[in-house]
């Protein structure tokens, strides 16, 4: 890695003693630019660099150009704008910012936005390898279609080449043939490209418009259409040639090609776009669209073709209705009767076909905003023209609304527009009417209509007295009093604010209504999560009549048989405010909260962690120990404890069967005086419920159980699947060895010397390079021929891994060698504490790697020979 480093840095000697020679850095600054670049380099040449080291290099690399060409124009400036000759320090950072971009998309082959950042550099420095850079893209993505967009684009808009712009869209339809985005802007650029030819013919004087549609000028033969009769008498030469055909036959000929060039154009791949999409109702009206927006020959006929198809295929499709009535108007501004009636013609078909509630909702919407962009927010005037045969929006509205309810088409939501409309209009009569046959009919458990007919009523109590009289406050709390008994109080968060509110001043309602809402949580229960009743008159008896009385109504709340924990978190929050304040006897107030909450919530890890870490800030360590260890004692713990040696890797199916909650998964070395842990998190997908604790400690030092454990693990002989095939049958106990190997366990003292054979007595893993082998035995002590008897034989897991105090059976099916090796770490004493020690070198455990700053791995390893073909071996 230093090699490689220091050669990269060699390589930029040149560029920087430019630098200094032109006076745009300085020696110090020179060598700070040395430092960066080797920390840099140094970053990208480690095992696993971030991408964030990629990004965070290139944008040293800008800011440094970036200073680079201020100080050149200062010096330019300076020296009285002499023009100098490029050298190598003007393109030399740019290459080393391209070639920086090279090796992050190389690395980084699935991010599609550092390929993006890597385009748009090569774009702005207008650099050579943009191709090369878009090929590669392509390559890497050809499933985007943005990339094939921007290749395209790229090609057509700067690269002038229309060639291989189209040969790019067509390839990218071919590999993503269901993208709307490709169709829609393939369309555009070959249009954009007819325009350009026609542009040029406008300005050599050969042609008189382009493909371009003037929206000026739409309007105005809009505007003599409608009002052809005014101009019979001017002109008509003119204004005939539009159905009289082309006069000048030669000129307007060549005028046409273009435009029927277009219209081809558009029907290919329009027909094209419609066979590989042909569900697509947004494909259809972006093809509209443009072609409103172009000047072709017949486009009419064209657009005709277009809506005829897509009633044909979304004629039972609401949003289609809904798209050709606003078709008929394309903007509110000035809205034409001629108009008007045709969308309210497209509606009323729609309900022939599709009579339903949506198809309802999209037609008041309509009607509602034609009214208000026709008169603002007054209804009650109307500004349409007068005529005798005028069609009134507001009138035709009345009339839908009246359809609605007489197809059983009508909704809560339509139900509640047309009564805020009757209001609008100042029929105050008709809407209380409405209302009280919709709520006492159909919508009797509908909560906003409800709300709505409760809130008119109060403002017509309100408008007739400003004090209310008691038999109109009766009237109000009884209608109250049964709409709530009626819905669910979770849905009803409204109608009891509004009442809480409406009856504060009137203390014998306000207590009935406190008194229902006992009685209905102790029907119902109360809330753990979202609105809670109970909680939201604790906090308006709070703010209303103080601490004492909300206390007593909290206590009553929590009496009851399934409070909630919502009302538990209300209240706790109420006595942390206080005991925040200085109030010391709410401290005990929480504590014993915490405790009633958690008889309940046990389990509810967010409640015990909230309760620590109140006792770490208002208690005392000995407290928050004692909620910590409980916490442990209580919450559920599931615990999978698999041992892996090193080298070894398992697949595991674990089944999501426990509560919806967040888990700990823990690896953790073992047999090691220092243990190192590392932690993930298992997070259920409807899991509000953080983790919360230290993560649960492993079997560290149970050698017995990791034993055990890699024993039980064995092949499923009656699952169908691949397994291992030695010498032609997986019957492996029945091939009977040619040769033992044993291997075993010496550290003995040669000179004086302390010497390794094999291994020394840890728990340690070996190694089969390229190979696999039966684990057929593990136990401890001394092995010897009886360890046989109790070798498995039958299904035991094939490895390439395995740790000491193992017996295996390995089938040398093939002439060759095998390298058995272990690896191991070595270190000097020398580099470690006393200096004047003798150094000596020895191996370490993992644990000591960070006491010995300059160790070395090293592999211990042998080979394995076999002369002979087909031989099994046991080891």
């Amino acid at each position: 890695m230093a090699d490689v480093v220091q050669f990269k840095l060699e390589r930029m000697l040149n560029e920087l003693d430019d630098l200094e020679r032109r006076g745009l850095f300085s020696r110090r600054e020179i060598t700070e630019i040395v430092k960066q670049r080797r920390k840099f380099e140094y970053r990208l040449k480690r095992p696993s660099p971030l991408k964030q080291d990629f990004l965070a290099y290139i944008d040293y690399e800008k800011q440094l150009d970036a200073l680079r060409l201020l100080r050149k124009k200062a010096l330019s400036k300076n020296s009285g704008n002499k023009k100098s000759k490029k050298s190598i320090s003007d393109y030399a950072g740019v290459s080393r910012i391209m070639e920086i971009y090279r090796l992050a998309t190389t690395r980084f082959k699935s991010d599609i936005q550092l390929w993006f950042q890597y385009l748009e550099f090569c774009k702005a420095r207008g650099h050579g390898r943009m191709k090369k850079a878009l090929a590669q893209v392509i390559r890497f993505h050809p499933k985007l279609p943005g990339v094939w967009i921007y290749a395209a684009a790229w090609e057509f808009d700067h690269n002038l080449n229309v060639t291989a712009a189209r040969a790019l869209m067509q390839s990218g339809l071919r590999a993503c043939p269901t993208s709307e985005d490709l169709w829609i802007e393939y369309l555009r650029m070959e249009l954009t490209y007819l325009n350009k030819l026609k542009a040029r013919k406008v300005a050599l004087g050969e042609d008189e418009r382009t493909l371009t549609k003037d929206a000026r000028e739409a309007d105005e033969e809009q505007w003599r259409d409608e009002n052809n009769e005014l101009f019979m008498a001017l002109d008509e030469r003119k204004y005939d040639n539009k159905t009289s055909g082309v006069q000048d036959g030669e000129s307007e000929g060549k005028v046409d090609v273009l435009r029927e060039h277009g219209l081809n154009v558009l029907r290919t791949v329009y027909n094209s776009a419609i066979e590989a999409l042909p569900t697509s109702f947004s494909l259809r009206t972006k093809f509209i669209q443009i072609l409103e927006a172009t000047n072709l020959t017949n486009s009419e006929d064209m657009r005709n073709e277009i809506l005829n198809d897509m009633k044909k295929d979304f004629s039972q499709e609401p949003k289609y209705w809904d798209w050709l009535a606003r078709l008929e108007t394309a903007d509110f501004k000035e809205i034409k009767q001629k108009q008007l009636s045709k969308a309210i013609q497209v509606y009323e078909e729609s309900l022939e076909i599709v009579p339903s509630a949506t198809m309802f909702n999209f037609y008041v919407k309509f009607l509602m905003d034609a009214i208000k962009n026709e008169n603002g927010d007054e209804m009650s005037t109307v500004h349409f023209s007068t005529s005798a045969d005028t069609l009134h929006p507001i009138s035709h509205l009345q009339i839908v609304f009246e359809k609605a309810e007489s197809l059983g088409c009508i909704t809560e939501d339509l139900a509640c527009q047309h009564v805020s409309f009757l209001s609008q209009l100042g029929k105050s009569e008709e809407a209380k009417v409405l209302i009280q046959k919709l709520c006492n009919g159909k919508f009797s458990h509908a909560v906003h209509l409800w709300t709505l007919r409760l809130s008119m009523e109060m403002r017509d109590i309100q408008n007739k007295s400003p004090s209310p009289s008691k038999a109109d406050l009766s009237s109000i709390f009884t209608l109250l009093i049964d709409v709530l008994k009626k819905v669910n109080i979770s849905e009803a968060e409204n109608l009891w604010l509004m009442g809480l509110k409406y009856f504060a001043n009137q203390r014998h309602h306000l207590d009935k209504l406190v008194e229902t809402s006992f009685l209905l949580l102790a029907k119902d229960g109360g809330s753990d999560s979202g609105f809670s009743l109970s909680s939201a008159i604790v906090n308006f008896v709070l703010q209303r009549d103080g601490v004492k009385p909300a206390r007593e109504i909290y206590r009553r709340f929590l009496t009851l048989p399934h409070s909630g924990l919502a009302i538990y978190r209300n209240c706790i929050e109420l006595e942390l405010n206080l005991a925040s304040a200085g109030d010391k006897s709410c401290l005990q107030n929480v504590r014993k909260l915490y405790e009633s909450a958690l008889a309940t919530y046990s389990q509810d890890a967010r409640l015990w962690q909230d309760y620590y870490s109140m006792e770490i800030k208002m208690g005392t360590s000995e407290t928050a120990a004692a909620v910590h260890w409980r916490s442990r004692k209580i919450k559920t713990i599931v615990v999978l404890a698999l041992s892996r040696a090193k080298g070894q890797s398992y697949s595991v199916l674990v089944t999501a069967s426990q509560p919806a909650k967040d888990y700990y998964i823990v690896v953790s070395l073992r047999f090691t005086s220092k243990v190192l842990t590392t932690t993930a998190v298992l997070h259920y997908g409807n899991s509000f419920t953080k983790v919360f604790g230290p993560p649960p400690g492993g079997p560290t030092i149970e050698i017995a159980s990791s034993l055990n454990q890699a024993r039980s693990i064995r092949w499923n002989l009656t699952a169908s699947g691949p397994r291992p095939n030695p010498q032609g049958s997986y019957h492996y106990g029945m091939i009977k060895p040619s040769r033992t190997i044993i291997l075993a366990n010496s550290a003995p003292y040669i000179n004086g010397k302390l010497r390794y054979a094999v291994n020394d007595d840890t728990v340690q893993s070996w190694h089969i390079d390229g190979y696999s082998f039966f684990v057929v035995g593990m136990d401890g002590g001394q092995w010897t021929p009886a360890s046989r008897s109790r070798y498995n034989l039958r299904d035991t897991v094939a490895h390439c891994v395995c740790k000491i105090l193992t017996a295996i059976y390995i089938a040398l099916d093939n002439i060759g060698m095998w390298n058995i090796s272990k690896l191991a770490i070595l270190a000097s004493t020398a580099s470690h504490g006393n200096s004047n020690a003798i150094p000596y070198w020895k191996i370490l455990e993992e644990d000591e790697m960070e006491e010995m700053p300059h160790a070395f791995y090293f592999s211990v390893s042998f080979l394995l020979y076999n002369l002979l073909q087909d031989s099994p071996l046991a080891v």
